[in-house]
């Protein structure tokens, strides 16, 4: 072959008109000089240049004598660094001289060139080897192209005498065993072979020379890149065509056509494993099962499960197996693997091996790439623990479209779903949007309440959609600190109660959650789907809390009672919603218990560490939070449960401060109590009036905390306090103040300034005239009655400093005029300050004072009780006493002082403002719209008053009346239907029995009834209405509403937040109470003034500011006194 490259070589250099120094550069382009090897390289481009001999004067005279020893030129090893031109890749003359695989003429040709050009190097032993081999390249003859050499240069003249042999031309198509291309072409090292086994079947030099580039690429490691030329083989040689085409990813089709012709099986093998590449199955079965032991089958088969159509999953566990194994092996396409392993797992449990399927399943880790929809039908099937922890774990790892396939899997456990509900994307997401039904389901039936309510005020048609949810979350969400989410949930729960009537409960409902949700909307406590999952301990507890919840019923369930339907719920096979609702009903149920207890005047441990044991629950719905707080705020009970709550979830609200100072209070903490009572009424979230309560508070706490010069600061920022304390009051605080401030002659000149009065008097001048003047008195008797201040609360106050400025200013009146009255006083306070006094004295005393003026007699028998020098028995003969003397005075006595006398424990008189019979009419028509309230949170704290007040009327605690200017405005309201009825928007109540109920028959009938039940008393003077009416009484009213001018401004522009209200217009401003409530201050006014039988104080019972933000103005300046909530009225009650 190398002789066959020379003379191609030759014949590029020799072509017509290539001049002599072209003739390398067009050489050393061909393939064949490429192919030439390096050895043969010298001699052929000797020839090209056409070397002439040396001539003979190149050889010098005196050249020495021709070496005879071994050896040759001393030179680099070829190819070295040290090569400095073609001819030193020529063997040296003695490597010729010894056998080697090189032909005789090559080594002749090698030895002859050393020779005439190095004779200086040649050794004559050399020529014996010399001879020998041109005897044999004239025997045998030489190659064509050494004749040809040798007409080129002289160097090889001697060639030319030789004999040409005879040249074996190559035979195209030369047999190649194929065997060798049952390869995976893109296996670097079955690739090299195959082109080493094939390449005998190239017999041109170009692809000889380009296969030689392929070899170096392979064996490199670089990227392969095959000439063109090596893809358009013929014969045996296509089949590399075929395999280098589809190494270097190239369209092998031409080739595979052309290999058809040579070997049909070796092309239909090659052109699957391309068809397979390519994703297109041409027959799989074929595919997977081929055969041979060659890596061709193999990539067959790995591709065949790369591939795998669905009728691959009806195959069995064990071949899935072998799929899956050699996949996991040889690839990285994980959605095959996972692909494969769902298959396979379904053939487990098709096959019944479900211990294995579960072992296996649980043994993988998925990702955010996971196809679960092959999966979803085994999931459901295999439904058990194990599997539920495993799913659990694997969720937060998961997409989407996986994350929508749980949850629409009905099988898989709630909690399973519920999760993937959570992890999935936000709430714009086209997945969301996808299972939006169902996750509303899932959180309904897990109770996820907080989740729930952010889907049901995502959108306001969902309200619509699903009112049943959104009732139940209304009543039972925990909102905690997002005070947003509760206000629009109890929005959509208007919308919903819209729809309730028209839509059937859905399947997440069982009959009992349905009753249950039903009940917290008021509905009838007769459903006998409350008891269907009831034992017959449950049975025998929730018949008599359902009989105390019955129209007529107490409305109060007991603690037992309670707490044996709490035990039966326990133990009863109930779902998660159910459980929930019933335990919710039952801590309602406790709440509502309290709460009328508290409203009774009842604040006992029992019913505080019922309220601290139902806010240590873990989730506490915020209707209860809500209903709790008014609790804290109207009864000043201490719950540190509500102060954890709110440190937990809000701890910047004012309601927590309120809370906290509540404990404060209760610790008896006076000032840490007051500090945040004020900081609390600072807070906008509290309205006006509401401020005034938390600074009133505030005072209180100061002033037992003796803390008055911060007292009197408050009082001096908020001049409204004035109307909401008694002047007494501010009194005592400024006096103590000043005291302890040092100045204890001004501290007793603003006791004797409180009882400055004036009046006029007729007398005698110097001129003997008679004429009027002014005469400045000291009220002696209010000075006295101040001594006793502090005790007359429920708690004293502090006595000390203000009770010695009372005795100080009452010396200081004494030194400069004494009276009776004095003298009786001064007898008193010696009776009480030494010795032991006894009841016999006192009530000598008292029966002394009572002739001169009755209220002062009985004042010394309270006083008397009200200390500490009496036993028990010793206070009730006093007690008896003081009764006998206001019976014998009771008509000298107004009921405006009889305030004072609370040892008598005297029915105080009620006038009972429109919104209190408003509340009650509504309450009756609740009941015939069978509504039942005692099951309800009372979330803005309006309490029970009109009952409170009907209960201690059936009592004879208290006496009720109805002037005729509220019983006429009662009668107004009724009869506006509209009105009347859109009260009961908010309930859940049919349209039907809606317009049954609201007609005017009906109406005017429970109007009567309130009417009446609400009217106890009959006053012996008819007139004393009218009487009321006089225009000195209404005067006095106007003037007062005047003096409190500031107070009317800031609740006429409270109510206008509600609406536009009703107002008077006094000098210009409309800003005072409207006609009717004007009426009711005179008549209340009138009232107070008079001695009425055995009544004691003259109250107005109203939740309207117009009366209970100057209540205590009211009080001392007309003697009638103000009941807006049932502790309010309690206090009257002590």
């Amino acid at each position: 072959m190398q002789e066959a490259h020379m003379a191609n070589c030759l014949e590029v250099a020799f072509k017509t008109n290539v001049t002599k120094p072209r003739r390398q550069s067009l050489v050393v382009k061909t393939a064949d000089w490429q192919l030439l090897e390096k050895p043969w390289r010298p001699i052929l481009l000797l020839a090209i240049a056409e070397t002439e001999l040396p001539a003979a004067d190149e050889e010098g005279s005196d050249a020495p004598n021709r070496r005879r020893h071994s050896g040759g030129r001393s030179r680099s090893r070829r190819g070295g660094k040290g090569a400095s031109g073609p001819m030193d890749l020529l063997p040296t003359a003695q490597e010729m001289v010894l056998p080697s695989e090189y032909s005789p003429a090559y080594r002749l040709a090698t030895l002859l060139i050393h020779k005439l050009l190095n004779k200086d190097e040649w050794d004559e032993q050399w020529e014996v080897t010399e001879n020998s081999l041109r005897e044999t390249c004239l025997e045998k003859g030489v190659h064509p192209v050494w004749i040809d050499l040798a007409q080129r240069t002289a160097l090889l003249g001697q060639f030319a005498a030789f004999p040409k042999a005879k040249v074996s031309k190559a035979k195209a198509g030369k047999k190649i065993n194929l065997s060798a291309a049952f390869i995976n072409p893109f296996v670097s090292e079955d690739l090299i072979k195959a082109v080493d086994e094939i390449s005998p079947a190239v017999t041109d030099s170009e692809s000889q020379v380009a296969l030689r580039n392929i070899a170096s690429q392979l064996s490199s490691g670089r990227p392969l890149q095959p000439a063109k030329i090596l893809l358009q083989l013929e014969g045996p040689a296509c089949a590399l065509s075929v395999l280098l085409a589809l190494a270097s990813n190239q369209d092998p089709t031409e080739s595979l056509e052309r290999l058809k012709e040579v070997d049909a099986e070796l092309s239909e093998q090659l052109n699957d494993l391309h068809s397979l590449r390519q994703g297109k199955v041409i027959n799989w079965k074929k595919s997977r099962t081929a055969k041979g032991d060659n890596s061709l089958a193999a990539a067959r088969q790995l591709l065949a499960w790369e591939n795998s159509p669905d009728e691959a999953a009806k195959l069995s566990s064990k071949q899935l197996a072998e799929g899956l194994d050699m996949l996991q092996q040889h690839t990285t396409n994980a959605v095959q693997i996972e692909r494969l392993m769902w298959w396979r797992l379904n053939a487990l449990h098709k096959e019944g091996k479900t211990e294995e399927t579960v072992s296996l399943l649980t043994s993988l880790k998925l990702d955010h790439n996971t196809e679960l929809s092959t999966l979803t039908p085994l999931l459901a099937d295999l439904s058990s623990q194990e599997v539920d922890d495993w799913l659990l774990q694997q969720v937060p790892l998961l997409d989407d479209g996986a994350l929508v396939a749980l949850i629409q899997m009905e099988g898989l456990s709630l909690t399973v779903r519920s999760l993937a509900a959570k992890h999935i994307s936000n709430e714009s997401s086209e997945a969301w949007e996808t299972v939006f039904p169902l996750l509303i389901d899932i959180y309904t039936q897990t109770m996820e309440l907080n989740l729930l309510a952010q889907m049901i005020t995502s959108n306001d048609l969902v309200p619509i959609s699903h009112p049943f949810e959104t009732l139940l979350v209304s009543h039972l969400l925990d909102a905690g600190s997002d005070n947003d989410l509760w206000l629009n949930v109890r929005t959509a729960r208007r919308t919903a109660l819209s729809q309730i009537h028209s839509i059937d409960a859905p399947n997440s409902f069982s009959s009992t959650s349905e009753a249950l949700l039903m009940l917290f909307e008021g509905e009838n406590i007769e459903d006998e789907r409350l008891t269907t999952v009831l034992d017959k301990q449950g049975l025998l507890a929730f018949g008599p809390i359902r009989q105390a919840l019955r129209d007529g019923g107490s409305g109060i369930a007991s603690s037992t009672h309670l707490s044996n339907l709490e035990q039966s719920i326990a133990s009863a096979d109930l779902s998660v919603m159910e459980r929930v609702l019933f335990n919710a009903v039952i801590s309602t149920l406790r709440l509502n218990h309290v709460a009328l207890m508290l409203q009774h005047g009842n604040s006992d441990d029992e019913n505080i560490e019922t309220l601290n044991t139902l806010l240590g629950n873990q989730s506490i719905p915020t209707g209860m939070i809500h209903s709790v707080r008014h609790l804290v705020l109207e009864h000043d009970i201490g719950l540190p449960a509500l102060v954890r709550w709110y440190q937990n979830h809000d701890a910047l609200s004012p309601w927590h401060t309120l809370a906290r100072a509540a404990v404060y209070a209760s610790n008896k903490e006076e000032l840490n109590a007051a500090r945040d009572y004020r900081k609390a009424g600072d807070h906008d979230e509290f309205d006006y009036e509401h401020s005034l309560i938390l600074y009133r508070k505030a005072l209180i706490h100061l002033a037992f905390a003796e803390q008055w010069r911060e007292a009197v600061e408050l009082l001096d920022a908020q001049p409204a306090l004035k109307s909401a304390i008694t002047q007494r009051f501010q009194l005592y605080l400024r006096v103590s103040f000043t005291a302890k401030s040092k100045d204890t002659n001004l501290a007793t000149r603003l006791l004797k300034d409180f009882v400055k009065r004036t009046k006029m008097e007729t007398q005698e001048n110097e001129e003997g005239e008679m004429v009027e003047s002014l005469r400045v008195y000291y009220a002696e008797d209010d000075l006295d009655m101040l001594k006793t201040y502090p005790h007359e609360h429920p708690r004293p106050l502090p006595t000390d400093p203000f009770c010695g400025r009372v005795t100080a200013a009452t010396n200081s009146l004494h030194k400069t005029r004494r009276r009776q009255k004095n003298t009786f006083d001064t007898r008193f306070n010696q009776l009480m300050q030494y010795g032991s006094p006894s009841t016999d004295e006192v009530y000598s005393l008292a029966s002394e004072a009572a002739k001169v003026r009755p209220v002062d007699g009985l004042m010394f028998l309270e006083r008397a009780q009200n200390s500490s020098f009496f036993n028990t028995s010793e206070i009730r003969s006093l007690q008896q006493a003081e009764l006998s003397l206001f019976s014998v005075n009771k008509s000298q006595i107004p009921n405006a002082s009889r305030r004072y006398l609370r040892n008598l424990s005297l029915v105080p008189l009620v006038i009972i403002d429109t919104n209190i019979l408003v509340d009650a009419l509504i309450d009756r028509i609740a009941k015939k719209l069978h509504l039942v309230g005692e099951i309800s949170l009372d979330l803005q704290g309006q309490g029970s008053f009109h009952k409170i007040l009907l209960s201690k009327a059936r009592d004879k605690k208290l006496q009720l009346w109805l002037p005729d200017v509220v019983k006429h405005e009662l009668i107004g309201i009724a009869s506006g239907l509209n009105n009347l009825r859109s009260r009961f928007d908010d309930s859940i109540v049919s349209p039907v029995l809606l317009d049954k109920i609201f007609n005017e028959k009906t109406l005017t009938e429970l109007t009567n009834e309130v009417l009446e039940d609400y009217n106890t008393w009959r006053p012996l003077d008819l007139e004393i209405e009218s009487d009321a009416n006089s225009s000195e009484i209404k005067q006095s009213i106007e003037t007062f509403l005047l003096d409190y001018s500031e107070i009317y401004e800031e609740i006429t522009a409270m109510k206008r937040t509600r609406g536009e209200p009703v107002r008077t217009v006094l000098n210009g401003r409309d800003i005072y109470p409207e006609a009717p409530d004007r009426t009711l201050m005179c008549i209340a006014a009138q009232l107070a003034t008079q001695s009425l039988q055995d009544l004691g104080t003259v109250l107005v019972a109203t939740r309207d500011g117009d009366f209970t933000l100057v209540a205590r103005a009211f009080e001392e300046q007309f003697g009638f006194g103000i009941a807006k909530n049932s502790r309010s009225l309690n206090a009257w009650l002590k």
